[in-house]
């Protein structure tokens, strides 16, 4: 009987090392997966933060009133902005007098390229972002004349450390223009 399981020894240890292996690969592709998903988190939730911080300057630059940014004829009815496919960026910021068409598809045909503060824009670097937020502010009307006050409807596309990783916010906010009477009597 010992003549004939010298061979079976080996053969069950051959088999037991190749579901060994297996088990190994197997666990490998799945940690390296883990961790692809875990980078993809990461820069789209890199992304998403970068087009909320472009919402946010947004949000203080019409908030200040009669300033650069919404100036004194874009309050009233805003700009046409360029709509022939150019994709035409400026770097002050615009108001235009109509909305985006598909918010989805970019790039956009006109928009305002920004760099919020704290954000570096360079091509495949660590902690770096792949480009500028682009904003679209539309100048949707007034909503009252005592208090005047306006609605925009703004906009936002930023991208994380890649191309593949963008992020599209959109929000509405009321500007109301306010004044106090600081004079004592």
């Amino acid at each position: 009987m010992k003549k004939n399981e010298k061979g079976f020894v080996l053969i069950v240890s051959l088999i037991f090392l190749v579901i060994m292996t297996m088990l190994g690969i197997f666990m490998f592709s799945g940690l390296t997966q883990d961790q692809k998903m875990a980078g993809n988190f990461r820069e789209k939730s890199r992304a998403l933060d970068a087009a909320q911080t472009g919402l946010n300057s947004v949000e203080y630059f019409l908030g200040q009133g009669n300033n650069a940014y919404i100036g004194p004829n874009n309050w009233a009815s805003g700009i046409t902005c360029v709509a022939n496919g150019s994709n035409a960026a400026s770097s002050t910021p615009v108001i235009c007098n109509s909305p985006l068409s598909n918010p989805s598809t970019l790039p956009w045909n006109s928009y305002t390229s920004y760099t919020p503060a704290g954000m570096t824009v360079a091509a495949n670097g660590q902690n770096m972002y792949s480009s500028n937020t682009n904003i679209y502010t539309y100048f949707m009307g007034p909503t009252s004349t005592n208090p005047p006050s306006a609605l925009y409807q703004v906009t936002v596309t930023a991208k994380g450390g890649n191309d593949t990783a963008t992020a599209v916010v959109k929000s509405v906010y009321k500007v109301t223009a306010t004044s106090i009477d600081l004079g004592g009597g």
